[in-house]
């Protein structure tokens, strides 16, 4: 039913997308798709096998990723794209604190589980990401309109499907702009929703009094909107013990709008070599490597642990292990 401009004038705050108006049993073939073909399941899995049969990042959608600065958002974001490439869908990542060599670095450690990446892993990940991954390459800043533009573009252009913007704090806006914090949001959120792409947006949360305190969504730094406009939230927290055998991360689904008990939370480990994060039954596997790529490097035995038991590896030899420098987690 389109509404006619004439009947709208009464009503000066309805907008030209919002004169559509549909009958509830024109949803009846997308509701049975769901009920009974799953079809709300489609969409990227989480690197967690944990969330495979309760939570998709879909398209049409956006995730606010969030957690105190160093906390690794920026590395588990760059888990999470090499993973939806990994499941077909072409990405690209709006970094605006990483250089494009820094980002595709990160990556080729990350899908070969290689501290020192060889040439065969370099060039075999070249080749696997042809197509797939692609980059604004821009540093610093950039303002939302342009943006805009850019997703619209590659999209259109390169048929990307996943976009990573890290982070809101790299706008140009204040800080303190909560109106222009909520419009980079629903901006993003209405080109997720029109395109049908999904997007991630990387956010800060707010410092507590220990480093070691506990998030929930009302830990997001700047305006209440970030949140209340996202179809899910994620908070992504390190921990800092000392003990070798205790998580290094802590992962919270704390928001997920479309699905039904899917919030949870995991502990996670982190492989320093590889830079990956995991949990202790579900292991790092290599993405777009040679099949025959070993792990090497590593520190507490976590790649020893993947060549034992990843079956693309098998039983071989174990790795040497080598004293890998801990980088800042961005």
């Amino acid at each position: 039913m389109l509404i006619e401009r004439e009947e709208l004038k009464p009503y000066e705050r309805i907008t030209d997308a919002q004169r559509k108006i549909r009958e509830g049993g024109d949803f009846i073939d997308e509701v049975l798709d769901r009920f009974l073909n799953g079809t709300h399941m489609s969409g990227i899995k989480l690197p967690f096998p944990l969330f495979d049969s309760v939570f998709r990042l879909r398209e049409q959608e956006i995730t606010v990723l969030a957690g105190i600065n160093g906390a690794g958002k920026s590395l588990f974001a760059s888990q999470v794209t090499i993973n939806a490439i990994d499941q077909g869908y072409p990405c690209m990542a709006v970094s605006l604190e990483m250089s494009g060599p820094q980002m595709v670095a990160r990556k080729i450690r990350q899908c070969s589980l290689q501290a020192k990446p060889d040439m065969e892993s370099v060039l075999s990940f070249a080749q696997w990401s042809k197509g797939k991954m692609y980059f604004y390459d821009q540093y610093g800043s950039v303002d939302p309109k342009t943006l805009g533009s850019v997703i619209r573009y590659a999209v259109d252009k390169f048929k990307v499907k996943f976009v990573l913007v890290d982070s809101l704090m790299t706008m140009s806006m204040a800080s303190d702009d909560w109106n222009g914090q909520k419009a980079v949001v629903n901006a993003l959120a209405n080109c997720a929703r029109n395109l049908g792409v999904h997007v991630i947006l990387v956010a800060h949360a707010k410092k507590g009094e220990k480093i070691t305190d506990k998030l929930d969504k009302w830990s997001i730094a700047g305006s209440a909107d970030i949140t209340n406009r996202a179809d899910n939230v994620i908070l992504f927290s390190r921990s800092f013990n000392p003990d070798p055998h205790d998580p290094d991360a802590h992962f919270d689904l704390c928001k997920a709008r479309h699905y039904d008990n899917a919030e949870h939370s995991i502990d996670l480990n982190l492989c320093m070599a590889s830079l990956n994060y995991f949990q202790r039954d579900s292991l790092p596997k290599a993405i777009g490597v040679p099949l025959e790529t070993k792990p090497i490097g590593g520190i507490m035995g976590e790649l020893d642990e993947v060549a034992l038991h990843d079956p693309k590896i098998g039983k071989s030899e174990r790795p040497e292990t080598t004293e890998v420098v801990s980088p800042t987690l961005n």
